[in-house]
């Protein structure tokens, strides 16, 4: 029994939507897995990009890196002492030839207060050189300058948030109090995309010898940004950079370093791994309700065979060929598939519009996650389909006759 092609598709889409009850189930239990699946790997990608984003705001690409006082590990509690790193050692690597600015930071979480609102902000100690190694520059008033330095002048530039925080309008020419000293606004900075808790628009910061002498009282720094020249080897600047501050802080055959080096590579670990480690763990999971929803196709396959019966059995009486049976149940369950990755993918982008509403994550347009959605989807419907199929193409023509 011979059909063209077209007829084909027409009976196949004929008995995909005669039973309403069963495509509906079958739709829904795949469109729901699959839209956890695609805001989950949405999200992954959103998260990478606003760690991106974020980086080369700060003018973090692969021509810098940022020393931080005290050693272990990267994220945690440092192992060692964190007062040995010193403006000297600064000095020391700005005399590095493929050193281009080196900038360096004291910071401390500070109470700031005005009018009776008070917030516990993150302060930094900072040179002139700042805006040129971070890329932000204030948006209204001025910079940090040299003589501010040379006077310990207790002035300060604000994140763009900071105004708000305090409910003040005008800010320029404002006192605010810093750990109970009075410091005059003189600049608020431009907006900073930010991730996680790293909210540059909620930072003050101060001169560098303000800081040092009159706010922390303390002689060392927390870190310092640097930028190197252009087609500077960033390993064998790392391995330059240890060798001195290892020399400098006496520190000999296994001690370990007293210091952390962060390259971009490393920044970006640091702030994906998180988020890689419970995309896995979610993923695993979306992944079981793929299963379940084969499952459901799969038994709602055979529920709907059974009832089909009949009428398979008296195709193949009259001469169809059991490949054929088995490929019309497999381009079933594709177009259901393609129905459900289509509408899954499109519902997902809408999950992540609203998600968006409430995290810095931003939804992300992928053609990467579109066909993985269309490929999870078919993978699912058709080899759960496959059994079904494999059991209609060996129905026998006898079963006719109980419907006599």
């Amino acid at each position: 029994m011979k059909t063209s092609f077209f007829q084909f598709l027409k009976d196949v889409l004929k008995e995909l939507f005669s039973n309403k009850v069963n495509f509906v189930f079958m739709f829904l239990a795949l469109t729901i897995s699959l839209i956890t699946l695609n805001t989950i790997y949405s999200l992954g990608l959103s998260a990478k990009k606003q760690v991106m984003d974020s980086l080369a705001s700060v003018q973090f690409g692969k021509d810098a890196m940022f020393i931080i006082a005290g050693g272990g590990r990267i994220v945690g509690l440092t192992t060692t002492r964190r007062d040995t790193l010193k403006l000297e050692d600064v000095e020391e690597i700005k005399r590095l030839d493929f050193v281009k600015l080196a900038s360096p930071i004291s910071i401390g979480t500070l109470e700031v207060s005005y009018k009776g609102i008070a917030e516990k902000l993150k302060v930094e100690g900072v040179l002139p050189n700042y805006v040129f190694a971070n890329n932000w520059y204030p948006k209204v008033g001025r910079f940090i300058n040299e003589r501010d330095l040379k006077t310990k002048a207790k002035v300060c530039v604000v994140g763009a948030d900071i105004p708000k925080k305090f409910n003040i309008k005008n800010i320029l020419g404002v006192k605010i109090k810093i750990a109970g000293q009075y410091f005059k606004v003189i600049g608020v900075l431009e907006s900073k995309p930010f991730f996680g808790h790293h909210r540059w628009d909620e930072r003050i910061l101060i001169p560098l010898t303000t800081a040092q002498r009159r706010v922390f009282n303390k002689d060392y720094i927390e870190g310092v940004k640097l930028l190197f020249r252009e087609g500077t080897d960033i390993k064998i600047a790392e391995k330059k950079i240890r060798e001195i501050l290892r020399k400098r802080h006496k520190l000999f055959g296994i001690e370990p370093d007293d210091f952390r080096i962060i390259t971009p590579e490393l920044a970006i670990s640091i702030f994906t791994k998180t988020m890689r480690t419970i995309n896995v763990f979610l993923l695993a999971i979306a992944l079981i309700s793929l299963t379940i929803s084969g499952v459901i196709i799969m038994n709602l396959m055979y529920a709907n065979i059974e009832e089909k019966a009949p009428v398979i059995a008296l195709r193949i009486a009259l001469g169809a060929d059991p490949r054929k049976i088995v490929k019309h149940y497999l381009v079933m369950s594709f177009f259901i598939a393609i129905i459900s990755g289509a509408i899954g993918w499109v519902l997902s982008m809408f999950l992540m519009q609203i998600i968006s509403f409430f995290t810095p994550l931003k939804p992300v347009f992928s053609w990467k996650v579109f066909i993985l959605s269309l490929s999870f989807a078919t993978f699912t419907s058709v080899t759960f389909t496959l059994m079904p199929a494999i059991r209609a193409s060996k129905i026998e023509p006898a079963i006719l006759l109980k419907t006599l």
